[in-house]
């Protein structure tokens, strides 16, 4: 159970935040569709846990669905709209980690 929880707090906490955003830096730089994919998928549970909460409720659901539009933008060689794409989820989370360290 105790191995459960380590892993539980890797995925939502800021390791699994911080791994979603370089594995689709990478991709996108690297023009890795499937690395961006799993940026998306490291970036469903901080999403999920954080679209629970009133302020978020209805923006962080989405979010990683951002991060397939980059995959798709990348697919058709958009690199410029694939990082735009990033942004929001970047942005969000910036905040988020500036708002925490502020406290």
């Amino acid at each position: 159970m105790e191995m459960l929880y380590g892993l539980l707090r890797t995925l939502i906490g800021w390791p699994g935040i911080i791994t979603s955003i370089v594995l689709v830096c990478i991709g996108i730089y690297s023009k890795r569709i499937w690395l961006i994919i799993l940026g998306a998928i490291f970036a469903i549970p901080i999403s999920w846990y954080l679209g629970s909460t009133p302020k978020f409720r209805y923006i962080m659901y989405a979010l990683p669905i951002f991060f397939v539009g980059s995959a798709l933008a990348i697919k058709y060689e958009k690199s410029r709209l694939a990082w735009i794409f990033v942004l929001p989820y970047v942005s969000i989370i910036g905040w988020l980690g500036l708002t925490v360290l502020s406290q």
